[in-house]
């Protein structure tokens, strides 16, 4: 006789009322279940519930303790379970007895296991419904020496809601005379015990009863165990499948080693290739600004660069313009350096603010003191009217997380700035995004071949050395900006200029005979990275290099050479990084086991 239960379709949770589930073990090992769900959708509206079965688990060696079965589950294998489905139906809760209809339901494969979708997607319910599923399963029995068994994760532990009841019988084989059950709740692995009992039949065999102590949360689950004297039914040994390892997709023989190497070779050979015709640079074949002899070449792989000291900036270059040409990138660092520079050049007047109490920071206020003219390049206009857009004074601060896209456009006025003096045959950046996006893309590729060998053939190490190549050209894609005959003879001069200001030290009294030289040399001294070695050079000419700043930067306290230097650090530091910021189961059931043991599992849901 069914259990009813009272509903509660005013509720504003869902829960599962009642579980209830009948297993009829058959002499042919096949086990006929009829499970019935009453689901409460409380106020919501739903269409119905998904029902998860849980159809592989992974073999696993029983306990030392524990008796081994009579067929085996090898280490390295799947268990299966095989669920023909012959019925799902329906029914409102209302009345004595469920009056069930067939529902729609569809069935996929979700994970490790099937579920089945059960209501009409056209419709939608509330309150409380029963459910009924009927399916014969195969696979569920296990033989030991000395019993038969059923150790069944009846209801698993991947519910969504709270499951009130739990009810399961069983139909033993008939002539069991000698019957054991078992019964766990709660988590995986839990040992807490549920009520289990057994009683004769007085038409076939005897009847195992489970039921759980308690409601069960999501994440609980209850598994019984029923066992049998052997030989009563037909307990076919268990369902396997091959669980996948490294040795069904990669062989380690003779072949694919040299394969292996051939692929590899043929990779470092394309690689070679790209570079050789892609990224290695154009140059004159004599020095060019003495001879003007337009005959060219490409650099040779091991070729030698003359450099010749420059005493002043070749061409009249700017501090931007020389960091572009040597690491082929317009970036922060250039763009700090063309501030100072504009300071310097009496654009702009720069203060520093000292930073207030234990943790606050030193901070700088950008003053302009006249508008951008012809004199200036488009890339420095540019960067004149975006830092000062939002008013006439601005602190650095002030640019945290609102610069950025300003930088962006600065950048790009640089490199066309460069491309307008054809120093490089392609945009260096366009250059570098292209050949990492193809980079990529071959490793993608590559990939994809690995994937394919290993399932097709089981040889998944041929193509590694693609997967490798395309990584490799994606860090060449830094150096991939190909320089031009004027690139490259205009880089040569800017080596020579930054070798004269790296050498300042060495030059003191020259230096303190040309006026002005330390303000005006400063900002390529912060593009090729030795603003020290530069300040040391005027250590003691402190007057001399007050005058040349005053103008145009204001510190804190007496002015010192080595305190300038060590605060315009700060400064770069502070402007490089502020204007680029932006808001960003094995062993028998009846020794050691727990809740989530043995087969089946799974649980349900509503939609």
């Amino acid at each position: 006789m069914l259990l009813l239960v009272p509903a509660h379709p005013g509720a504003a949770a869902e829960a599962v009322n009642l579980f209830r589930a009948h297993y009829d073990v058959r002499s042919d090992g096949t086990v006929d279940v009829t499970e019935e769900i009453l689901w409460d959708f409380g106020s919501a509206s739903q269409h119905g519930i998904n029902r998860d079965l849980v159809d592989r688990q992974q073999c696993v060696a029983p306990p030392l303790d524990s008796e081994a079965p009579t067929h085996p589950c090898p280490d390295g294998d799947d268990r299966r379970w095989r669920y023909d489905i012959v019925s799902v139906e329906a029914a409102d809760a209302a009345g004595a007895e469920p009056a069930y209809h067939p529902e729609p339901y569809e069935r996929s494969t979700v994970g490790d296991g099937i579920r089945l979708r059960i209501g009409d997607p056209d419709k939608t319910v509330s309150g409380a419904h029963w459910y009924r599923v009927r399916y014969r399963l195969e696979g569920a029995l296990t033989a030991y020496p000395s019993h038969d068994e059923l150790y069944w994760n009846a209801l698993g532990d991947q519910w969504s809601v709270v499951v009130e009841q739990v009810q399961i019988t069983v139909s033993l084989p008939a002539g069991a005379a000698r019957v054991q059950v078992d019964c766990y709740q709660g988590p995986e692995h839990s040992t807490e015990p549920c009520s289990a009992t057994v009683a004769p039949s007085a038409s076939d065999g005897p009847i195992a009863t489970y039921a759980a102590a308690r409601a069960l949360s999501p994440g609980d689950g209850l598994t019984l165990v029923a066992g049998w004297p052997p030989g009563l039914v037909a307990v076919s040994p268990p369902l396997l499948a091959d669980r996948p390892s490294v040795d069904d997709y990669v062989s380690f023989e003779p072949l694919d080693f040299g394969a292996l190497g051939l692929v590899g070779l043929a990779s470092v050979v394309g690689l070679g290739t790209v570079w050789w015709r892609h990224g290695r640079d154009r140059r004159y074949r004599t020095l060019y600004y003495l001879t003007n002899d337009p005959s060219e070449e490409t650099r040779p792989l091991f070729g030698h660069t003359d450099v010749v000291v420059e005493y002043l900036p070749p061409e009249d270059l700017r501090p931007a313009q020389m960091g572009l040409l040597l690491d082929e990138r317009a970036d922060t660092l250039d763009v700090t350096a063309t501030v100072v520079d504009l300071a310097v050049r009496g654009y702009l007047h720069i203060t520093e603010i000292p930073k207030k109490g234990w943790f606050g920071h030193t901070d700088w206020e950008l003053e302009r003191l006249k508008a951008a003219d012809t004199t200036l390049l488009p890339y420095e206009q540019k960067l004149l009217d975006s830092l000062f857009a939002d008013g006439e004074k601005v602190t650095i601060s002030s640019l945290k997380n609102h610069f950025a896209e300003r930088l962006g456009k600065v950048e790009k006025a640089l490199y066309a700035d460069a491309m307008q003096r054809r120093w490089f045959s392609g945009n260096p950046n366009a250059s570098r995004n292209l050949w990492l996006f193809v980079g990529l893309g071959v490793a993608a590729l590559g990939a994809v071949l690995v994937f394919a060998f290993a399932v097709l053939i089981g040889r998944a190490l041929i193509p590694v050395p693609v997967v490798l190549a395309g990584l490799v050209l994606a860090g060449l894609s830094r150096a991939m900006g190909k320089r031009t005959a004027a690139g490259s003879e205009a880089l040569r001069r800017v080596l020579g200029f930054r070798l004269y200001v790296a050498t300042a030290e060495t030059r003191r009294q020259e230096f303190n005979e040309q006026e002005n030289i330390f303000a005006r040399y400063l900002p390529f001294a912060i593009v090729f990275g030795c603003v020290d070695k530069w300040a040391r050079a005027f250590s003691g000419l402190d007057d001399q290099v007050a005058q040349s700043t005053s103008g145009w930067y204001s510190g804190v306290g007496a002015f010192q050479v080595m305190a300038f230097s060590e605060g315009l650090r700060g400064f770069s530091s502070s402007v490089s990084s502020t204007i680029s910021s932006t808001a960003s189961s094995g062993g028998s059931g009846f020794s050691g086991g727990f809740s989530g043991g043995g087969g089946g599992g799974g649980g349900g849901s509503s939609w």
